[in-house]
């Protein structure tokens, strides 16, 4: 039928479209899109200003993306920015930039490095984060890594491994260049309210309560409570208030 052909949008420079269901969005300059937009692959070397949802296969971006409504999406790849006003929901997510989500993240296989923020839960089966990240709800997954550079924080965490470390390397530099900033800037230290897992390993990281059947606590840790089953391990140096074998 006629209405189940999809067609190309392409914004070269300046320009502006109405929304609507697509083939092929590719964006080269900068772009307004003034409803909802459905498309297989969505493509931006530039900035666009996406004022509803929108609904992709894929999507490829580097440049900028602000998006006024939720984001539903196959594939996502990030270099740049892209600030949304609510939820992503994705199967795999590999950014390496700065993101700024003011609802929730849902996602099978999430890889972030570089900057982000997330208002509400972060959820997927494997995630890895490296840089400068904030979570204010809970960060749930299957398998947790996280790198930490400069302060960090989440709400909340529990999964099946979760592995926290300082990370090392120059994300941040990149990103910032050479920026005055202070000397501790890059040392990365983890806040979070409370930890839940099976097999938990941190570091450098300052928590309420850890709670978990395997329980290692390494260098430059500050842990109000820590609850384990079986095993648990500590390096010498870090403080822990609370110790309790369940």
């Amino acid at each position: 039928m006629q209405s189940d052909i999809r067609y190309d949008l392409t914004i070269t420079g300046n320009g502006s479209s109405s929304g609507g269901v697509f083939k092929n969005v590719k964006i080269i300059g900068d772009a307004k899109i003034d409803s909802d937009l459905d498309c297989l692959a969505f493509r931006c070397s530039g900035t666009t200003e996406i004022t509803g949802n929108m609904k992709s296969t894929s999507c490829h971006i580097i440049g900028e993306v602000y998006l006024k409504g939720h984001l539903e999406t196959g594939e996502a790849k990030i270099t740049g920015i892209m600030d949304i006003d609510g939820n992503v929901k994705t199967k795999e997510m590999k950014s390496n930039g700065e993101i700024r989500i003011r609802g929730g993240l849902a996602g099978e296989d999430v890889n972030l490095e570089g900057m982000f923020a997330i208002k509400g839960n972060c959820e997927a089966e494997i995630l890895h984060m490296k840089g400068v990240f904030t979570i204010d709800g809970l960060l749930n997954a299957g398998s947790v890594e996280l790198k930490t550079h400069s302060k960090c924080r989440i709400k909340e965490i529990g999964g099946e491994k979760i592995d926290v470390r300082r990370g090392t390397g120059s994300v941040l530099k990149r990103l910032l260049g050479t920026f005055y900033l202070p000397s501790d800037f890059f040392e990365g230290v983890l806040h979070v309210d409370t930890i839940e897992g099976d097999d938990i390993y941190v570091e450098h990281t300052s928590a309420k309560v850890i709670r978990g059947a395997n329980v290692v606590i390494g260098p430059g840790c500050r842990i109000g409570h820590v609850e384990y089953a079986n095993r648990f391990e500590k390096t010498d140096g870090s403080n822990i208030g609370k110790l309790t074998q369940v």
